[in-house]
């Protein structure tokens, strides 16, 4: 496994550790999305960002959370990694998988089976350079 890659599953394994303990009130107020373009009304919160790495090489990792239907403080939470490079969490596994929305037409419309009716999920976008960034 090289460098980059032993810093990336560092820095995951260290953000999936920090946001299972955290609540929602914790989480940056920047990060938090109040609604995506085109996305119906949700009773759970959305938080975006990024996660430096490397302020140096200023190298960051996008992560998107999408709480838990309910009692969210309770539930799990997961941390999905597509595989990459090339396969994007957040377009791939957030969108078209296992996510809380479903891109049609102009619009997102609710996935019936989204793992965030059960779970905390956390998409994490990596390795540096995959997907968002």
């Amino acid at each position: 496994m090289s460098r980059l890659q032993c810093l990336t599953m560092a820095t995951a394994l260290i953000l999936l550790q920090a946001l299972s303990s955290v609540s929602s009130s914790i989480l940056s107020r920047a990060d938090r999305i109040t609604r995506l373009p085109g996305q119906p009304r949700v009773g759970f919160q959305q938080y975006s960002g990024y996660v430096t790495i490397d302020e140096k090489k200023q190298r960051a990792l996008f992560y998107y959370l999408a709480e838990a239907e309910t009692k969210p403080i309770s539930k799990p939470l997961v941390l999905w990694l597509n595989g990459g490079p090339g396969c994007s969490s957040l377009g791939v596994g957030a969108f078209s998988e296992n996510g809380p929305f479903r891109p049609k037409g102009s619009v997102l419309v609710r996935n019936q089976h989204s793992w965030n009716q059960e779970t905390n999920m956390l998409y994490l976008e990596t390795p540096v350079g995959v997907g968002l960034h």
